[in-house]
């Protein structure tokens, strides 16, 4: 009797039980939940899917059996160009036809076509006065960019004010980051100048060489109005990243340091500037006057390659300034110290690009302008001394 009585008081005082009579004033509420874990469920599956796009052209035909020839031959230029067609179709546009060709707009990563490169404008900001002159810097910069290996699109003199200016429009190569595979994206070229509509006709297929020249597939070429004038437009593809463009080569430029009394001197060491940059490997493109001060100068445009790292990119060259840390009392001194100078440093695999002389009676010294490589450090002198 006294075990039964014993375990009815410990009953009564667990915690959270309560007599039956109190229980009757107790709302659900009141009750606490114990927390339950969710049974664990398996990650869902996504299923593999394939992106399809439409292919579409401006083109109209009168009769529906004109289509068929000009899709068929669009599927082709397609597929050569490395883009995976999935057949075709006719549609209606009022009362003539077109038609629409449905292909996959990526590829493989290992795919050799379509190619990876961009298509870039050079201006060197400079303005002309007389047009002959432009032309004839048109002219050599072209030339130079060919000497470059780089693929010319075309050329053309542009209003600057009241001057003459230039522009070439050339290709470089677009160097992807490493994926399993990349976007196919069409794009279109507009160049050229034609007063007349037939004579552009005439002029596209040799813009279309051009690119095939230069290992760019041209799917279509066709003359477009170009402000009172007619242009060729041609339309080809390549592929693309997700990330920014890398291009194979950039263009930088060189400030001299030299200082002229007069414009034609300026122009005249600017000429001998460019072999300078093209005997150390490094290809010029083309030289700017500058006004300095009272004085001219000039400026050198060329090329350089990108060499891309996880940390960014690297120029293959640069142009950096070794300031001679001893002074001379005499010009001339100082003028036979810079010759000497600029030998040794030639001679050292570091290409002089330009010089100056700086100071006056009692306190001459001199500056060097040379070109180093990447992985190609510089010669390192210990500062001169404060007094």
């Amino acid at each position: 009797m006294k075990k039964q009585s014993f375990l009815a008081a410990a009953f009564l005082l667990l915690p959270g039980l309560l007599p039956a009579a109190e229980l009757a004033g107790v709302g659900a509420g009141d009750i606490p939940k114990t927390e339950v874990a969710a049974p664990s469920r398996p990650a869902p599956v996504t299923p593999p899917g394939v992106t399809i796009a439409n292919y579409t052209t401006d083109e109209e035909f009168t009769f529906e059996s004109e289509v068929a020839p000009a899709m068929n031959a669009r599927i082709n230029a397609l597929k050569a160009a490395g883009v995976t067609t999935l057949g075709g179709r006719v549609v209606e546009l009022g009362n003539d036809y077109s038609f629409i060709i449905d292909y996959l707009p990526t590829v493989k990563g290992n795919a050799a076509l379509p190619p990876s490169v961009l298509l870039e404008t050079y201006k060197n900001g400079a303005s002309y006065w007389l047009e002959r002159e432009a032309e004839d810097a048109m002219k050599a910069c072209t030339a130079n960019f060919r000497a470059a290996k780089l693929p010319v699109l075309g050329s053309y003199l542009y209003e600057a004010g009241n001057d003459n200016a230039f522009a070439v429009d050339y290709l470089v190569k677009n160097l992807l980051r490493p994926a399993q595979e990349y976007d196919v994206k069409f794009l279109t070229y507009t160049g050229g100048k034609f007063t007349f509509e037939s004579e552009a006709e005439k002029a596209v297929p040799s813009y279309l060489a051009l690119f095939r020249q230069a290992g760019v597939p041209a799917i279509r070429g066709k003359a477009v109005p170009s402000g009172r004038d007619y242009a060729v437009q041609v339309e080809y593809v390549v592929k693309t990243g997700k990330a920014a463009p890398r291009p194979q080569y950039s263009v930088a430029r060189y400030d001299a340091r030299e200082t002229f009394t007069f414009d034609k001197e300026a122009l005249a060491a600017s000429k001998t500037a460019l072999p300078k940059f093209a005997a150390a490997g490094v290809p010029p493109l083309s030289a700017v006057l500058r006004p300095e001060g009272r004085d001219y100068s000039y400026s050198v445009d060329y090329l350089v390659g990108n060499i891309y790292q996880q940390g960014g990119v690297i120029p293959s060259a640069a142009i950096e300034t070794y300031q001679a840390p001893e002074t001379y009392t005499f010009d001339s001194e100082a003028k036979q110290a810079l010759a000497e100078k600029i030998a040794a440093f030639n001679a050292g695999g570091l290409p002089v690009v330009g010089s100056a002389l700086s100071g006056s009676l009692g306190s001459y010294t001199y500056a060097i302008d040379y070109i180093a490589k990447a992985g190609v450090q510089g010669p390192v002198y210990p500062p001169p001394p404060q007094y």
